[in-house]
Formats: structure tokens, sequence, C-alpha cells
């Protein structure tokens, strides 16, 4: 893994916190994640170990005597925009217990080990790690991979992900085009077979040029006797060689890969993944808070990774940034989480998402279902337009 999901621990000790990592440990391997995808950091190897590129979470204990623990490193961690989850051993204590800068966050109760199974889940929800999210596409030329494309689709599909493969994933009379921009923009990562002739399809260019405008990840894997492409030279390559391929043969469309080549780039997928999630989603947020200031409007990032922002009359709105592309699952999260927010202040909600790439189709049903839901729906290219009428 050359990306790592990275759980930070700063502040106080907690008699907790070992049952916590065993725990999380158990569901990253259910989820079909290895135990070294997770690092933890703490105040002893934060310098050396920390990396303000790769998907974060971290956990700040609070304690009751007002002398804060690791306020340096933690203002490195709001300096670079980090999910950070202050916890209390009691909420009716937690203005005492947490330091000043991590007040207007809202804060977690570890009371008991009733507590564990939640405070796990709120880790995973940051992390993005969720089963039901984990969504990839195989980007290929048939008469060239086809093969291969559907050995990885077998295997990232026992791994837990969603993957797209076009002879596979559309179904009789959909518009082709347009389904293959929708998927891909519901994607986290792009497998990409680079093969001899593979620029040389419309298709395959187009999707490979769609995948960088996005800034979804690339995972290039490059036949022998290949080199990596100019136009995607943004994308992590792994060049295969002869003894990859099953009898060493690789120049035929029936030409498969060995157990464990297809090892090797299902763990380069999950460390891409955690790259790209957490670089699509800094993109969304990054882009709304930006609009905000444009218009004067204070946004805030909580922990559970949603935005809250004030109305003119003081009260507050959710929003809820999405990568990808809104679904039922989607908005029945978000109400869940919306019920877990104890401010009574709190006025609406808002799924925040990047409408480019999605069906006219499904646009319309989101529309509908802004007349219907409690939560609503903001297109990012909207969002500066709709912060100004708040």
């Amino acid at each position: 893994m050359t990306t790592k999901y990275q759980l930070i621990k700063i502040g106080d000790d907690n008699p907790y916190y070992s049952e916590v990592l065993d725990t999380l440990y158990r569901h990253v391997v259910e989820l079909g994640l290895l135990k070294e995808s997770i690092i933890e950091i703490d105040e002893n190897n934060f310098h050396i170990e920390y990396k303000g590129n790769s998907p974060t979470f971290c956990l700040y204990f609070g304690n009751d005597s007002g002398a804060f623990k690791n306020l340096d490193l933690l203002k490195i961690l709001i300096k670079d925009a980090n999910l950070i989850l202050p916890i209390a051993s009691d909420l009716e204590k937690f203005r005492i217990q947490i330091p000043p800068e991590l007040r207007n966050v809202n804060g977690f109760e570890l009371s008991s080990n009733n507590d564990i199974e939640k405070l796990v889940s709120c880790i995973l929800e940051g992390l993005s790690l969720l089963r039901l999210s984990r969504r990839l596409f195989i980007s290929y030329k048939r008469d060239e991979s086809s093969t291969v494309a559907i050995q990885l689709f077998e295997q990232l599909e026992k791994n837990g992900f969603d993957v797209f493969l076009d002879t596979h994933s559309i179904r009789p009379g959909e518009p082709f085009q347009e389904e293959l921009w929708h998927r891909m923009a519901d994607t986290d990562v792009v497998v990409l077979l680079n093969t001899p002739g593979f620029l040389n399809s419309n298709w395959t260019t187009q999707e490979l040029a769609k995948a960088n405008s996005m800034s979804i990840g690339i995972l290039q894997i490059i036949w022998p006797t290949h080199k990596l492409e100019r136009d995607a030279e943004l994308s992590i390559p792994i060049q295969l060689i002869d003894s990859d391929f099953g009898n060493n043969i690789f120049q035929m469309p029936s030409s498969y890969l060995t157990d464990i080549s297809i090892s090797n780039i299902t763990s380069q997928v999950e460390s891409l993944r955690a790259r790209s999630l957490a670089s699509r989603q800094d993109n969304i947020i990054s882009e709304f808070i930006a609009s905000s200031n444009n218009v004067g409007k204070k946004a805030d990032l909580q922990s559970e990774k949603f935005i809250t922002v004030k109305q003119t009359d003081g009260k507050e709105l959710v929003i809820i940034p999405t990568v990808g592309i809104p679904q039922a699952f989607t908005y029945n999260q978000s109400e869940e989480l919306v019920t877990r927010i104890k401010s009574k202040n709190v006025v609406g909600a808002y799924l925040l998402y990047d409408h480019r790439n999605i069906r006219e189709k499904w646009l319309n049903h989101l529309a509908w279902l802004d007349n219907y839901l409690p939560i609503k729906s903001i297109k990012i290219v909207d969002a500066e337009k709709w912060l100004s009428k708040i």
C-alpha cells in the first residue's frame, strides 16, 4: 500500500482506545481491506508518519483538567482541513474537556463499551470505507484485454466493490454513452488496462479524458512491451512483465493474469481509492467553502463530513458533501446524520453534489425528490447563488 488511511489519536490517554482499535480492525477486515491499510499515528510518530494529502480521521480525547495536550499537532490538522472528532467522557462536560479550537464541532461521548461500535462507525464513515460506497470502473479494449477485465471484475466484486464493466453492467435499451459517463461520475477509481491499442479506440480515449476531468484516480495497468501513455501520466502505473501472465502469454485477448498479479492490482486499487476519495471530497468541500467566503458566509466543516452554515437569522443549515450520485441510501444516511445533530437551531439539511456527467433523467428525479423529502439537494455549481439567498 503506497497510500494509507491515517487514524490519528491525540489528546489524553483513554481506557477504551485499545478496544476501539480491535473493533476497527475487525470491521476493516470484514470490508475486504488489509489491516495494514490503516496506519496509527499519535504524538510519538506524528512528524514522521503524517501525510497531509492522505485520507485522515483524527480522534481528540479530552480531559477534565483544562491542560489540553498536543495543541501544536491539533493546529496542523485543522490547517490541513482534516476531520477531527472531539471525544468527551460526558457531553455535559464538553466545554470543560475539549479545547476551544474544537468546541464548534459536534463531539462524541465515549463513556462505556456500548459506545465503541458507534465510534468505529464514525471512523469508517469518516474514511469512506463503508462497503456500499466502494465503486470502481474498468476501462479496457475488448479485443485486447477482455479476459483480464473479467478477472478483475470478479475479484474486485469479491472484495466488496460495485464494479462497472460495460459488457456486464449496461442493460439492453440504455443509451450507451450517457450511461457510461453516468456510471463513471459515480466511481471511486478507474482501472485502465493499457494495452498497445488502448488509445486507438475513441471510447477508451474519452473515458481517460473524463476520468481526468472528474479528478478520479486512475490505476494504469501497462502491458509488457508497452509504455505509459503520455495522456495518462497523472495516473499511478503498474508495469506488467511476461511472468505476470499465465504461461507468460500476454498478446491475446484470452491472456490472463496470475493470482499474485491480481492480488497486487487489488491492493493498489485500495491505495489509490483512498487518495481519490479524499481528493474528490476535498474538491467539493473546498469549492463550497470558497463560494461561502465569496458571499460573506461562514462555513464550518464538522467531524462527520458535513458543513454547517448559518442563515441571516442565526439558525443553522447542514450541508452534506456527496461524492458521486446521490442515491436513496445517501438520503437515508443523511437523514440519520441529521437526527444525530443535537442542535435545535438546525432548520434544514442539503446534499451537495456535482451534477456534471449525471444523466438528465436522474437529475430530474433528484429535482422531483426535493419536493417531497426533508433532505434537499444542491448542485455545487449553484452553491454561490444559493448561499447568497440564505
